[in-house]
C-alpha cells in the first residue's frame, strides 16, 4: 500500500507552508546503503522516486532480502515510533529521490495536514498487518520445520545406535579373533610342559621300583646319590662337547655301552673322576652294572627337574595370563607399563620365536590407566608387526619417560607402511592385508582400537617408517601424578 502521486505533492506543498517543518529532498544511488542494521534511525523517509530493498542478516553475517519499499512508502517510520535500532539495512536497488523529515516534522503534518492521517493510517496498519501474516507464515514453516528435523533426528538418533551396535560386534568379533590366537598359543606353549611331566611322571615309576629291587651297599649309595644330585643340577650340553668327552670317556672305558658313555658325557668332570676312582678302588664291583645304576639314578634326578622346569613354565605362563587378563579392573588404576609389555610378550611367545625380539624398557612407565585395555594396545600392536614382518624379522619393543609423558615404541623391521596409507590404517576397517587370508584373521579393527583405547586414556597413537625400512608405533600417555604407591 502506497501514497497516491498527487497526495505526495500535497505533502509537499504543505511542508513549504508550515515555517517550523524541516525537510530534505534527497537524491540516492543504486546500491547505496541508506540504513544499516542495528543504527537508530533519527529522521522517516518519504519515497518519491525509484526502489529501496531490505535486508536482514543471519547468524553467519549472510544478507537475505526481505522486503522493497516503493514510491509513496515511509523508510524508518515504525523505527521512529518504536525507538529501538533498526533490525534491517536498507539499500537503494535503484537511483532515486527520498523525502527526509524529523520525527517533529512529521508529527507537525500529522495533527495539521487534513487527511494526513487517513493516507498514513492504512499504510502502518497495511504494514503490521503483513508484517503479522509473515510471523504467522513464519512459525507454522518453523513448526512444520520443527516436526520434520524431530522425524529425522529419530532415524538419525536410530541409525546412530545401529551403526554403534554394529561398530560393537565387529570389535567384539576383532577381540574373539585376538583371542583365538591368544588361545592357540597358550595351548602350544603349555603343550610342550605338560607332556614333558607327563614324560617323567610315566619313566621316574618304573626307574625307582627297579632301584628298590636291588639291595646297595652303602659306598655304593653314596656313588648314586651323587648320581640323582647330577642329574638334578643337569644343564643340556652343546652336540659338540657332548660328543667329543663321549669319545674321550669310549677309550677310558671301552666295555660301556654307548647309550651309558652318553649320559656320563652330561656329567661335571670333577664328578666323573670320584665315579672313574670308584670303579678303580673296587676291582668287585661290576663295572656295567654300576654304571647302569648311577645313569638310572641320574636320569631320575633329570625327569625330577624337568617336573620343577615344567612346573615353573607353566606357572609363569598362569602369571603372565592373570596379569595380562585384567579386563575386569574398570576403574583407573595406577599401573607400570612393563609389565603388561611383558605379560603379553610372554604369552606370544610362541608367535616371537622366529623373531629376534629386543626389549629395552629401563625404566618404569607409570601411568593412571585400565590395565587390561592397555594390554589390548600391547597386543594389537605386537600382533600388527609380526603379520607384516612375515616369517622372520626384528621386532623392539622399547620405553621412556619425559616429563610427564611416558612412551612406548613397537618396532618392525617389515616394509614398512606407505606414505599415502600412514593415517588411512587407523581407520575402522582399513587393513592392508588380502582380502580372505584366513592366515592374518582380523577385520582391519586392530590398529582403529588400539588408538580409541589410547585416546580415552589422554593419549596418542602415531605411526612412521624407520629408515632402512619397518614401521615404528609410538604410544605417549600421561604419566602418573607423583611416585607409585607400593602394592598392599
Amino acid at each position: 500500500m502506497s501514497i497516491p502521486i498527487r497526495s505526495l505533492e500535497r505533502i509537499r506543498e504543505a511542508l513549504a507552508s508550515m515555517p517550523e517543518a524541516e525537510s530534505t529532498d534527497r537524491p540516492f544511488a543504486a546500491g547505496e546503503v541508506l540504513l544499516r542494521e542495528g543504527e537508530r534511525a533519527d529522521r522517516i523517509g518519504l519515497v518519491i522516486q525509484g526502489e529501496i530493498e531490505l535486508y536482514k542478516r543471519d547468524a553467519e553475517g549472510r544478507e537475505h532480502p526481505v522486503g522493497l519499499v516503493r514510491p509513496g512508502q515511509f523508510l524508518g517510520l515504525l523505527l521512529m515510533s518504536s525507538g529501538e535500532p533498526s533490525f534491517l539495512t536498507a539499500r537503494a536497488r535503484t537511483d532515486g529521490r527520498l523525502l527526509e523529515m524529523p520525527r517533529k516534522t512529521f508529527l507537525l503534518l500529522f495533527y495539521n495536514l487534513p487527511g494526513f492521517y487517513q493516507m498514513v493510517g492504512p499504510l502502518l496498519l497495511g504494514n503490521l498487518v503483513s508484517r503479522y501474516r509473515r510471523v504467522v507464515q513464519l512459525h507454522l514453516q518453523v513448526a512444520e520445520l520443527s516436526r520434520a528435523l524431530a522425524a529425522e533426528k529419530a532415524q538419525l538418533q536410530a541409525a546412530v545406535e545401529q551403526l554403534e551396535a554394529t561398530r560393537n560386534r565387529l570389535i567384539q568379533q576383532e577381540k574373539m579373533a585376538t583371542l583365538g590366537q591368544l588361545v592357540a598359543g597358550l595351548a602350544h606353549e603349555i603343550n610342550n610342559p605338560v607332556a614333558s611331566l607327563a614324560r617323567a611322571a610315566d619313566a621316574i615309576g618304573p626307574a625307582l621300583l627297579g632301584l628298590l629291587e636291588r639291595p646297595v651297599a652303602a659306598r655304593e649309595l653314596e656313588v648314586l646319590r651323587e648320581g640323582l644330585q647330577q642329574g638334578l643340577r643337569h644343564q643340556p650340553l652343546q652336540t659338540e662337547v657332548q660328543r667329543e668327552r663321549m669319545d674321550q670317556l669310549a677309550v677310558r672305558f671301552p666295555d660301556l655301552p654307548r647309550p651309558v658313555l652318553r649320559t656320563l658325557a652330561q656329567v661335571e668332570p670333577a664328578v666323573l673322576e670320584a665315579f672313574a676312582y670308584y670303579v678303580v678302588a673296587n676291582p668287585t664291583v661290576e663295572r656295567k652294572e654300576l654304571a647302569r645304576r648311577w645313569v638310572e639314578m641320574f636320569e631320575i634326578g633329570a625327569l625330577v627337574r624337568s617336573i620343577r622346569v615344567a612346573a615353573e613354565r607353566i606357572g609363569g605362563i598362569v602369571r603372565s595370563l592373570k596379569g595380562y587378563s585384567r579386563q575386569d579392573q574398570a576403574e583407573l588404576a595406577e599401573v607400570d607399563l612393563r609389565d603388561g609389555l611383558r605379560d603379553t610378550l610372554v604369552l606370544f611367545g610362541y608367535l616371537l620365536k622366529r623373531f629376534q625380539v629386543v626389549v629395552d624398557l629401563p625404566v618404569p612407565l607409570v601411568v593412571r590407566g585400565r590395565p587390561g585395555e592397555l594390554n589390548q594396545v600391547w597386543t594389537n600392536l605386537i600382533l600388527n608387526a609380526c603379520e607384516a614382518m612375515g616369517e622372520r624379522g626384528m621386532l623392539t619393543v622399547s620405553g621412556g619417560a619425559e616429563p610427564g609423558t611416558v612412551w612406548v615404541r613397537v618396532q618392525d623391521t617389515g616394509p614398512g607402511v606407505p606414505p599415502a596409507l600412514l593415517e588411512r590404517i587407523f581407520e575402522s576397517g582399513f587393513s592392508t592385508k588380502k582380502p580372505g587370508d584366513p592366515a592374518k584373521g582380523g577385520l582391519g579393527l586392530g590398529l582403529a582400537i588400539a588408538r580409541s583405547i589410547v585416546e580415552q586414556h589422554g593419549g596418542r597413537l602415531t605411526v612412521e617408517n624407520v629408515p632402512g625400512g619397518g614401521a615404528a608405533f609410538t604410544v605417549r600417555l600421561p604419566a602418573a601424578a607423583g611416585p607409585r604407591r607400593p602394592p598392599g
